[in-house]
């Protein structure tokens, strides 16, 4: 009835405007339809890949969990190798925008003039425990770790997919680290400084059923995540805090 009446009205000079109308639209369904289905394959895929490794995950498993046919693989990502590469890209993504308001502030904090050292410390340590809360956080998927550490211990193109999303966040640590220690930001010690007290945010997340097993709890809830955030604080300051008693 629409389509009547809207040719009726503009009569013979755009009568086939309607038509177009309804082409754009039904191709936007599709475009969504289409949208959905290439992602539901690729979270379905790193759930397979990460479970059980690149070789191991077949293309018939990811295709039914995903409910999509066999050639939908090809068709979006060329093959299981693309597919492959196009989870990594969506895990660095979407983790790169859940860390982008984190490395903003904190990228702020760096380059703010006349900062003392108390202040830049203050500034990495709050980066630090909002990595931490993050991290601690229950709406990351458990196969998102999975993935990228497989990728730490038989490293891929995935891998350099995954650190080219990782990389700006590094280099603002290493910065801090370097200002913190009146040591360049390129210095191996910085940076085999930086990357230590990333492992410390690792442990609750790689080592969850240890850290729960051994402290007796249930859950990593508000209350078990804020002993954890206090104790990165404490550990920040015996890190960092002497630094500007030996330069004063």
């Amino acid at each position: 009835m629409i389509y009547l009446s809207t040719e009726t009205v503009v009569e013979n000079k755009v009568m086939s405007s309607p038509t177009k109308v309804g082409v754009s639209r039904g191709r936007s369904a599709c475009q969504e339809r289409s949208e959905r289905t290439r992602q539901r394959l690729i979270e379905v895929a790193i759930e397979v890949f990460a479970d059980r490794g690149f070789e191991a995950a077949s293309t018939r498993m990811i295709v039914k969990r995903a409910e999509a046919n066999l050639v939908s693989i090809p068709y979006y990502f060329g093959s299981k190798l693309g597919l492959y590469h196009a989870a990594a890209e969506y895990i660095g993504t979407n983790i790169t925008q859940r860390f982008c308001g984190i490395c903003e502030h904190a990228r702020a904090g760096l380059e703010k003039p006349g900062v003392s050292h108390e202040e830049m410390l203050a500034n990495f340590t709050d980066y630090i425990v909002a990595f931490a809360e993050v991290m601690l956080g229950s709406d990351t998927p458990r196969s998102w770790g999975q993935f990228i550490y497989r990728e730490q211990f038989e490293p891929t193109q995935a891998f350099e997919i995954l650190h080219s999303h990782f990389e700006p966040m590094l280099e603002l640590g290493f910065a801090y680290v370097g200002r913190l220690t009146n040591r360049p930001a390129d210095a191996p010690e910085t940076r085999i400084q930086f990357m230590a007290i990333l492992a410390m945010l690792k442990f609750t997340r790689v080592d969850r059923a240890s850290v729960l097993r051994n402290m007796g709890w249930k859950s990593l809830g508000e209350q078990e995540s804020r002993i954890v955030t206090e104790m990165l604080r404490r550990d920040m300051q015996l890190l960092f805090a002497h630094d500007s008693q030996v330069r004063g």
